[in-house]
């Protein structure tokens, strides 16, 4: 994994972990999070109880799932990287994917830090 600043690399390892309260300890209390897949915002979260929420579905909706970061680069308080996603949906979802389906895509996190934890967190797909 290339180099990531501590709270981006935790909050990767819980996520691949399925670690939601691992997760949340990376996050300030008003955490940004929003999902853009094919242009559009497909989820979004404000605030630590908000990203909570979203974070106990995305476990829930698959039975394994993992990010691999590819690239990064930091500038100040700003983390781009390019990450490899893997999943197994655990349960058929409204999107139209299946149980056992099998997912694989690459797209872009960009995370942004206040001090020690993550502020705002953008996927794009």
């Amino acid at each position: 994994m290339p180099d990531l600043p501590a709270p981006i690399r935790a909050y990767i390892d819980a996520y691949n972990a399925r670690d939601v309260e691992a997760m949340l300890g990376c996050l300030t209390e008003s955490v940004q999070f929003r999902n853009i897949s094919g242009g559009e915002v497909t989820a979004e979260a404000a605030g630590r109880q908000g990203f909570a929420e979203l974070a106990q579905a995305g476990v829930a909706a698959f039975g394994a799932r993992h990010q691999s970061v590819t690239h990064a680069i930091t500038v100040g308080a700003l983390t781009l990287a390019e990450i490899d996603f893997t999943a197994t949906v655990a349960a058929d979802l409204p999107n139209g994917w299946t149980k056992g389906q099998q997912l694989a895509f690459s797209g872009a996190s960009a995370f942004r830090l206040e001090g020690d934890l993550i502020a705002e967190i953008t996927d794009q797909s």
